[in-house]
């Protein structure tokens, strides 16, 4: 999930970003009232610009029949920069301000120190380290609806970043920086509105239920979880995904199996212990979560604020090749740490 800031060519002819919400911003922030904002904007767009389809990854087109038509909401692709590559697989900063933590480490060795001859053995070690505040993929999308066509060389579009953003969440300048950062980074235009959606609208977006399966066969959990139908089991890989998942899961024992429920049918992880629980958002698919803190507080934190903390509160295993034999090594030290009552994170 580390960003990776390496350079890459300009995609687009426009301002890219921010480093702070412009102040013209800032003021219409001021005079909004309402606690939930849209962060969205207004464009003059040149229909040769969507004809060389400069706007094709947001859904604005040119139809068959010469008229522009507008789809979506459609999540930027990463290629589009680094706030859509944020956006996409998730962002995570280093906090040299933060009070250094104990880590766990698990990492695999040569015996005798001739892996070809005699193999090799795991190694599990502590060590104080920097904490990193850690974003998981926020998937947001935009949606382009066309307010006027006159029919000549430019239509008048409104680009809206779904979802909506609340003042009260976690982080919210942050998030408002990133949003406007993502609508600036794809349409050159940002700015912010007030809402016309409801409280309930926007927990909908962002409140994270479970749903408890108990230890069963890697069929029956594999059965459970593709049971019940997202955007994420049409992909083709998916079953093979989930059944490697829950594999290496039930090799380690768990208590129960757990799942996101509606729109957040794609996390799916195991539970260990009350303040031991594996998970990952199969979505983006690039790294476990070795939870570490009560799970009943847990499993009612937002999706937004789940992971956006600092990683002394958990582990992230990253999918490399040796990515089970690491997570056994953790779970099993987590384990035995409990039955001599001195869970690490306990």
């Amino acid at each position: 999930m580390t960003d990776h800031n390496s350079a890459a060519p300009k995609r687009f002819p426009w301002k890219s970003n921010f480093l702070k919400v412009p102040p013209k911003i800032g003021d219409d922030l001021a005079n909004i009232a309402s606690d939930l904002i849209a962060v969205a904007a207004v464009k003059k767009v040149k229909v040769s610009d969507i004809q060389a389809g400069l706007y094709a990854h947001l859904g604005l087109r040119v139809s068959a029949d010469g008229g522009i038509t507008a789809s979506g909401p459609y999540q930027p692709p990463a290629t589009s920069g680094k706030w859509s590559r944020r956006n996409a697989h998730g962002w995570d900063r280093k906090r040299t301000d933060w009070p250094m933590v104990t880590k766990t480490y698990v990492f695999e060795t040569p015996n005798f120190g001739d892996a070809a001859t005699y193999g090799t053995h795991m190694h599990v070690m502590e060590r104080e380290v920097y904490q990193h505040q850690v974003f998981e993929a926020q998937g947001m999308a935009i949606e382009p609806t066309i307010l006027s066509d006159s029919g000549r060389d430019e239509v008048l579009v409104k680009f809206d970043v779904h979802p909506i953003l609340s003042r009260a969440q976690p982080e919210f300048d942050l998030m408002l920086l990133w949003t406007l950062n993502l609508l600036q980074e794809n349409t050159g235009v940002a700015g912010v509105f007030a809402s016309d959606a409801t409280k309930a609208d926007f927990l909908r977006t962002i409140q994270l239920d479970w749903d408890i399966f108990p230890p069963g066969t890697i069929d029956d959990v594999v059965t459970w979880f593709i049971g019940k139908p997202t955007a994420m089991s049409r992909r083709p890989d998916f079953e093979k995904v989930v059944r490697d998942r829950a594999a290496a899961f039930q090799a380690l024992k768990p208590e129960a199996y757990i799942r996101g429920s509606g729109q957040f049918g794609s996390y799916f992880g195991a539970k260990y212990a009350d303040d031991l629980v594996v998970f990952e958002n199969l979505q983006y698919g690039n790294a476990l979560y070795v939870l570490y803190e009560n799970w009943d507080e847990a499993s009612k934190r937002s999706r937004l604020d789940l992971l956006r903390d600092n990683d002394a509160k958990f582990d992230r295993i990253i999918h490399s090749e040796d990515w089970q034999y690491r997570l056994k090594e953790l779970i099993r030290t987590e384990l035995a740490a409990r039955r001599r009552g001195k869970g690490r994170h306990a």
